[in-house]
């Protein structure tokens, strides 16, 4: 009687061992960190009850929660005093049990929880398990009426029904602390998933509204850009064009527009349009009056000092009251024409995309003003032209006419007593009829050159050397430096090789050189003319010790119709033109070099001839 109640009062301890420790058991899963925390304690606790050896975790489970039977997470423990061999031993047996249990032939871990274990890489289960020494207990951990894992536990000693019970009971609580563990894991994965996809979502939807306004404004530019073009091209009045461009461009672009142009006597303000902004406060200050009165590119006048260094095409700049401030140069064939400046009173009004808008609106303007500077430049040549042939026509051809006539009657009808008055007389008149002829070619060189309008001129090349070149032109040209007691020197180097020239057109560059020369050189006063070979080339020169050329006049000084404003004496200004065309038809080059207050001198190459 005494061992029977002895016996019950065992029985009954244990089962309120096995009670607390399951309690325990309870809470400690309630408060689930993660099965590689969680399982030691567990298993830890459940040993207190029920004296165990090894354990062994295995879930089928992915981080998500998803299964993978083939690739289970796995977690063991052992007991201290259990050797490691043991542990291996143990987790190979619960492999096996586990692919049979799963229905799997190979099984390949995640990773490894806990201790290490020597050996263990994968398992190929072959067959279901065999019954092992000593007998370990698999127990399948169910949630949902779904085995995702398996418990194996190895008893210290004989497990009976309580035990058995007992631990049961610890796998189905550490089950459904795994299934909400991961269950939690899911939801905070799908979660995860859904804000992600809503972010892309609004990313996406964000992108098309971008892309949508990039290409609403691209569309804009570019029918902005139409317009502007057809307005630029429909005259070539750049006053009345930039004028209504000016308005185009405000208020859509710009809340003010200043054009201005630069020429020779400043700036000229061509265009301005300025608005007040939407918006703005009543009774509040005039961005109008501001922008009249402070603002620098608008109250000052635009000159090429104030332009940005080194020409750049685009300035950009902040003051106060105008946050947005664009300024671009109308520039084209490397000169600066003028300035197109945007101001307006928005913050960041202009991106990279307008920058790129303005820079081409600016090309368009310099080329649409430039078309327009050139039609007026040759409308003025082509005037021009019309009355240098009305002078040479009328005023010119019929004095020499009558001059040679004279020179003719005089050569034929003088009889002057003795030999050598007789021959003076002939080489003066001789000397007339030369000059007269020369005239006559000249005339005739120009009327030709006016009416072919950039045809080639003819030619007609032959061996020729310099120093009879320079004395046939100085037979012509020595009295007009007598009558201001000049001096005449011509140098020849020696061994300069003859040219190959057409002579009557050198002789026109010789005779308008030296003749300008001679018409600028004051009195008692020395032209030079000189000679020499350099790299295959014969280089004349003609130089003179008169006032020299004002530096911003030598750029001009081979320009058609071109005329120097403050020099006194009368001329077409074709001369040096004719001369640089001249030179350029033997395939020669043309240029000067002057010294104001010095003298000048002017440079021609023509081709040497062959030996």
């Amino acid at each position: 009687m005494e061992d029977m109640v002895e016996e019950g009062s065992r029985e009954r301890e244990q089962a309120w061992r096995h009670l607390d420790s399951l309690y325990e058991i309870g809470k400690r899963l309630a408060a689930f960190e993660g099965e590689a925390r969680t399982f030691p304690e567990v298993m830890a606790l459940a040993s207190q009850a029920h004296a165990l050896r090894t354990a062994v975790l295995f879930v089928g489970l992915d981080s998500g929660g998803d299964a993978v039977p083939e690739r289970p997470a796995v977690k063991v423990w052992r007991a201290e005093g259990v050797p490691a061999a043991r542990l291996t031993a143990a987790t190979e047996q619960a492999a096996s049990t586990y692919a049979w249990r799963v229905g799997t032939a190979v099984v390949e871990p995640q990773h490894e929880w806990g201790e290490s274990l020597e050996g263990v890489g994968s398992w190929a289960v072959p067959a279901p398990p065999m019954r092992a020494e000593p007998a370990f207990l698999t127990l399948p951990l169910v949630a949902k009426g779904r085995t995702f894992g398996t418990l194996q536990v190895e008893p210290s000693g004989v497990l009976d029904d309580e035990g058995l019970a007992f631990l049961d009971a610890v796998a189905q609580q550490l089950a459904l602390a795994l299934d909400r563990h991961y269950a939690l894991r899911r939801e905070v994965r799908l979660r995860e998933r859904a804000e992600l996809f809503e972010r892309v979502q609004r990313a996406l939807l964000q992108r098309e509204r971008l892309a949508h306004q990039a290409a609403e404004d691209a569309h804009r530019r570019q029918a902005f850009m139409a317009e502007a073009s057809v307005l630029l091209a429909s005259s070539l009045d750049y006053r009345t064009s930039l004028s209504q461009l000016a308005r185009l461009l405000v208020p859509v672009w710009a809340d003010c527009c200043v054009m201005d142009l630069l020429g020779p006597s400043g700036a000229e303000r061509i265009a301005m349009t300025a608005l007040e902004p939407a918006g703005q406060r009543p009774g509040g200050v005039s961005f109008v009056a501001q922008v009249l009165a402070s603002h620098p590119w608008v109250a000052l006048p635009a000159h090429s000092e104030h332009l940005p260094e080194g020409h750049t095409p685009v300035e950009r700049a902040e003051w106060s009251g105008f946050p947005s401030n664009l300024r671009l140069l109308i520039r084209v064939r490397g000169r600066t024409l003028g300035v197109l400046s945007l101001i307006s009173s928005r913050p960041e009004r202009y991106g990279p995309a307008d920058l790129s808008l303005f820079e081409t609106l600016a090309q368009r303007i310099a080329t649409a003003v430039d078309s327009a500077l050139l039609f007026q430049q040759a409308q003025e040549a082509v005037r021009w032209r019309e009355e240098l042939l009305a002078v040479v026509s009328h005023d010119i051809k019929t004095p020499l006419l009558v001059v040679r006539m004279n020179a003719e009657m005089l050569l034929h009808a003088a009889r002057p007593p003795g030999e050598e008055r007789r021959r003076q007389g002939r080489r003066h008149l001789e000397t007339i009829l030369q000059a007269a002829d020369q005239m006559r070619d000249l005339i005739g060189g120009i009327l030709d050159r006016a009416r072919l309008q950039g045809m080639p001129m003819a030619l007609a090349p032959e061996p020729w050397p310099v120093d009879a070149l320079f004395q046939q032109a100085a037979q012509v040209l020595r009295p007009l430096a007598l009558e201001k007691s000049q001096n005449l020197v011509m140098e020849v180097c020696p061994g300069v090789p003859r040219v190959r020239a057409d002579r009557e057109r050198v002789l026109q560059v010789l005779s308008n050189l030296v003749g300008n020369a001679i018409k600028f050189t004051p009195a008692s006063g020395t032209v030079t003319l000189r000679a020499r070979q350099v790299d295959g080339m014969v280089r004349i020169s003609v130089k003179d010790n008169g006032p020299g050329i004002a530096p911003e006049d030598v750029p001009h000084l081979f320009e058609r119709f071109w005329r120097a404003s403050g020099v006194s004496e009368r001329g077409t200004g074709l001369g040096l033109s004719i001369v640089k065309s001249i030179v350029e038809a033997h395939g020669g080059s043309l240029w000067v070099e002057t010294w104001p207050g010095v003298g000048s001198t002017f440079f021609f190459t023509l081709p040497a001839a062959e030996p």
